[in-house]
């Protein structure tokens, strides 16, 4: 197998790879956890303020809508926004604009929870971009392929793409005229 230089296309290719495929599973499963408690919290806290019964009839006359994401006002202090995520419908409150105008207050358990969950997803991010840091470094200080498939061997699925094109099939005709035009430079 021949050697392979990496080019700029190669690098982005080969980080992209690493975007792609790098996770942090213990990470991943802490931030999954203390989203579902934050979020049962959350919805409780802003049904308490606006009771589903009623949003149902400001739903009717299109005065309310499901807010995927609820600015809290917490008891330790300060206001965070707390998002709800693609395939979990924020709970229903009336239509006046997203997340700027309602702040809720909350309780000691869901300001807890909620700053578990930031401090989830904070930890989350930390540890992906370090783990991606060191991908991205193998791939800036690497010349070659070979060296980065030594240690990473996903990375040997750049070779299968750089193989794609297919052959392209020229008539006689085609050939033809372009050695004709290759010899009559050459006569030059």
């Amino acid at each position: 197998m021949a050697t392979l230089r990496l080019t700029a296309s190669h690098r982005d290719w080969l980080s992209k790879l690493a975007r792609d495929t790098t996770s942090c599973p213990a990470e991943a499963a802490a931030v999954d956890a203390t989203y579902k408690v934050a979020a049962s919290l959350v919805r409780a806290t802003v049904e308490a303020k606006y009771p589903p019964k009623d949003m149902k009839v400001l739903t009717k006359y299109e005065a309310a809508e499901a807010d995927p994401c609820i600015r809290l006002n917490l008891t330790a202090g300060g206001v965070t926004q707390f998002e709800f995520r693609g395939g979990d419908a924020g709970p229903v409150r009336p239509s006046t604009g997203w997340c700027n105008r309602h702040i809720c207050q909350v309780d000691e358990a869901t300001t807890a929870a909620v700053q578990a969950h930031e401090a989830a997803v904070e930890a989350f991010n930390k540890a992906i971009k370090a783990k991606r840091e060191d991908y991205y470094a193998l791939i800036r200080h690497s010349t070659k392929l070979e060296e980065i498939e030594g240690i990473w061997p996903a990375a040997s699925g750049l070779r299968a793409t750089l193989n794609r094109s297919v052959p392209v099939v020229l008539s006689d005709d085609v050939v033809a005229r372009i050695r004709a035009d290759v010899a009559k430079t050459a006569a030059l």
